[in-house]
């Protein structure tokens, strides 16, 4: 069994700790390739605790009393969706009546939907509405009052209806939002983003520290220290959300032999204080736009076997990867998701995955199976990234159901690396074949210092990029299937869907500074049937292509 929420008992009835492996940092890589700075110590999938001494930025105006986690809305459904806040009551046992309203108008000149709920200690005093009985393809306003007070105005959208033929989706996708030195301005220049429907936050919302982070108490404080982040609070307010949870939930490298208090303590958190649904405790779920597209979302933690630290893939344990019985998704989760993908009649198949599915080799090794026939397939030395790559047979087996039913329109959207990836993918990257997929992998959004400073800084800058660029083209060599590769930004990814292509935007910004405006670093476009995405070079291309 897997983590559950509320409460109930997680993992197995005598569960072990496990060590799981830290998913590598850029710093790791590029020691890995020969060209990182000793003595640097970066962020990375799941980081310790930040510093106290974060700055705020100087236009922070705080939600009013007693909202002052903002407010949420998630998870589109065509005829509602949920709602979400948190009211900071004086006196934290004490249960709080709260009313919520749903309009067509920001003015909330006409009301459509509306009641009273509880706030009470049990759930941390958050507050989750189903909101239904709305019309389908739309957008509203909501908020909530409290103790004589209104909270800030949220933006909700819903679904177009199942039978609908949408000519659009557009929506972002992006992780790892560390309390570090930067700033959260992708977030506001995602706000900014023309015509989008929701962002798919794919986990890392807030990063538990490996020793601090233990009980329920110390889980939900992580979530009321986040939203002490104005432009994060504009953000949850202003743009629907679709979220999964990755390790930064829990704790780094997270897996389901983890203990099983601390594991039960951090899902009901993360139940409590995101705008999802509550399926029986379990967190990967599904939504539709209509008939342009299928948006399963997944869940590469709660369900699967440790992870394999080690990164040579021609011996033992390294080879383990390719275990026919290690599983990331559990055996449910995993039927559930091919059987979704094969029975869909939607023009495509996006998959939300907090993790990469693209192979992710440092090192070719091919070549030695001229003097060792027993090889494994794919063999190499690989990127340790906590990822599909540590569970070989399971990917490899959905993608051959995938092109076993003729199914070449499933894109991947991804995270958790900190690096920019966009792959196409086959079943067997090495032996050719066609193309089922592909994997878009977005940067971090506030994780990272900057990346050339931190590790190239006794370099002039052009120097170090020129260094990064070598690096970037190294590991494309390795691996057949990526197309994409950007060691040094940050950001987010844009996805834009029609029925006819979709062209992704990976749109970079500079944390440091308050002020700055995103730009395209990379551009692609998919269309259906099964063909290497098209690479669309903007003005401003980083990072390294093939």
């Amino acid at each position: 069994m897997g983590f559950v929420g509320m409460g109930a008992l997680v993992g197995d009835e005598t569960p072990r700790r496990v060590s799981a492996p830290r998913g590598m940092t850029r710093r790791e890589l590029l020691r890995a390739l020969g060209i990182g700075a000793p003595g640097i110590v970066l962020l990375n999938g799941c980081a310790p605790e930040p510093s106290p001494e974060h700055p705020l930025p100087v236009h922070d105006q705080p939600d009013p009393a007693p909202f002052l986690d903002g407010v949420m809305a998630g998870d589109p459904q065509p005829d509602g969706t949920i709602i979400w806040t948190r009211v900071a009551a004086a006196a934290d046992a004490e249960p709080v009546g709260v009313i919520w309203s749903v309009a067509t108008d920001p003015e909330f000149a006409t009301i459509v939907a509306g009641g009273t709920e509880v706030a009470t200690a049990e759930r941390g005093h958050t507050v989750k509405v189903r909101v239904t009985d709305l019309a389908s393809d739309r957008w509203y306003w909501y908020r909530f009052e409290a103790l004589g007070v209104a909270s800030r105005t949220g933006r909700l959208r819903t679904a177009p209806a199942l039978d609908a033929q949408p000519d659009r989706l557009r929506f972002a996708f992006g992780s790892c939002q560390q309390l570090n030195d930067s700033w959260f301005v992708a977030h506001r220049a995602a706000t900014e983003e023309p015509n989008l429907d929701f962002f798919l936050h794919l986990g890392d919302f807030v990063y538990a520290d490996d020793r601090a982070s233990q009980t329920l108490g110390d889980y939900r404080n992580l979530y009321r220290r986040w939203r002490r982040e104005p432009l994060l609070r504009d953000f949850n307010a202003k743009l629907p959300m679709v979220a999964m949870w990755d390790d930064g939930e829990f704790y780094n490298g997270v897996d389901r032999f983890g203990p099983p208090a601390r594991l039960t303590a951090a899902s009901r958190a993360w139940f409590e204080s995101m705008p999802v649904a509550e399926i029986g405790g379990r967190a990967w779920r599904t939504m539709s736009w209509g008939a342009l597209a299928d948006l399963p979302v997944i869940d590469v933690r709660s369900q699967r076997d440790p992870a394999i630290a080690e990164a040579d893939r021609t011996k033992a344990p390294g080879s383990d990867a390719y275990l026919e019985s290690r599983s990331q998704l559990g055996a449910e989760q995993a039927l559930w998701l091919r059987e979704r993908l094969l029975s869909s009649a939607a023009r495509w198949r996006i998959v939300g995955s907090g993790v990469p599915v693209n192979p992710w080799r440092l090192v070719n090794l091919e070549f030695l199976r001229l003097f060792q026939s027993d090889l494994p397939p794919n063999a190499g030395l690989y990127a340790s990234a906590d990822g599909w790559d540590d569970y070989v047979a399971e990917r490899t087996g959905l993608l051959r159901s995938l092109a076993a039913e003729g199914v070449h329109d499933t894109v991947f959207a991804t995270a958790h690396t900190h690096i920019a990836m966009a792959s196409d993918l086959r079943v067997d990257p090495d032996a050719g074949g066609p193309i089922v997929g592909h994997d878009l992998v977005a940067p971090s959004m506030t994780a990272d210092p900057d990346v050339v400073s931190a590790y190239l800084g006794d370099l002039p800058r052009d120097a170090a990029r020129s260094l990064l660029r070598i690096a970037e083209g190294w590991v494309l060599n390795q691996n057949p299937g990526m197309r994409h590769l950007n060691l040094e930004d940050q950001g987010y990814v844009v996805m834009d869907v029609t029925p006819d292509e979709i062209v992704a935007e990976y749109r970079m910004i500079d944390t440091f500074d308050p002020n700055a405006e995103a730009y395209t670093a990379a551009r692609f476009r998919i269309v259906p049937g099964g063909t290497r995405m098209e690479v669309l070079r903007p003005t401003h291309a980083r990072g390294s292509f093939r």
